[in-house]
């Protein structure tokens, strides 16, 4: 578009043509040549129908609204992809040239139509993390500080976390994956576990617990070579 801006000078439109790639965006033709294209929302808002006289001064509002209707566009496709916080989002229309005018003006409308909510969003990537992904809370936590979600947010996704349910996915994860581990060579398989548990995010009390509990299910024999202290998560 900053091209055409250089080329279009004040006249009339002579013609109006629909895309046939790009069903809502249509071709304005000034004096019989082509001048520039538009989103339908923007033909409609602008008014522009055969006829219309356009004037730089004019040119340039179309210009902005239609920059403004394509960084909606562009959110929303990346909304439709998966969620995203409203720092991912300032992310990803910067890196497609926005600027922060319309990067703001993007973001106001998409919390206006509820497009955006960053409390929720951190409430549905915690559950999603916690059941599908059976990830510990302090992975959670992170992963929420790097979409830009804020310190009340956080807290209060974290909030919803169940924590029987946490320990349950811990407990379920180690069993299967190092059970046979356990009934040959206890304290390997602990370090090993322990060390898996935690690259998790689950947090030490978290994996303590579990550790107890496996000892318990596999005979008070081997609790003996078992260390259950905190120090035991200085290698970790």
């Amino acid at each position: 578009m900053d091209d055409e801006t250089e080329t279009i000078h004040s006249g009339t439109i002579t013609k109006i043509e629909r895309q046939k790639r790009i069903k809502d965006r249509y071709n304005l033709f000034i004096d019989e040549q082509f001048a520039f294209s538009v989103h339908e929302d923007i033909l409609i808002k602008q008014r522009l129908v055969k006829g219309t006289v356009i004037s730089i001064e004019h040119f340039k509002v179309i210009l902005h609204a239609q920059e403004k209707q394509q960084a909606y566009l562009d959110a929303i496709r990346l909304l439709s992809v998966r969620l995203r916080s409203e720092h991912e989002l300032k992310a990803r229309l910067k890196q497609k040239g926005y600027e922060p005018e319309i990067r703001a003006i993007t973001l106001d409308r998409l919390r206006q139509e509820k497009y955006v909510d960053d409390g929720l969003f951190a409430e549905q990537l915690t559950m999603q993390r916690i059941r599908s992904q059976k990830k510990g809370r302090n992975w959670v936590k992170q992963e929420l500080k790097h979409k830009g979600l804020q310190p009340e947010q956080i807290v209060q996704a974290l909030e919803q976390v169940d924590e029987a349910t946490e320990y349950r996915h811990a407990f379920d994860l180690v069993y299967k994956k190092y059970r046979a581990e356990f009934a040959e060579d206890s304290v390997k398989a602990r370090r090993k576990a322990m060390g898996f548990l935690m690259r998790r995010g689950y947090s030490s009390s978290l994996v303590l617990r579990v550790m107890r509990d496996l000892v318990k299910a596999y005979g008070a024999a081997n609790e003996e070579d078992m260390d259950f202290s905190e120090g035991s998560f200085e290698e970790f």
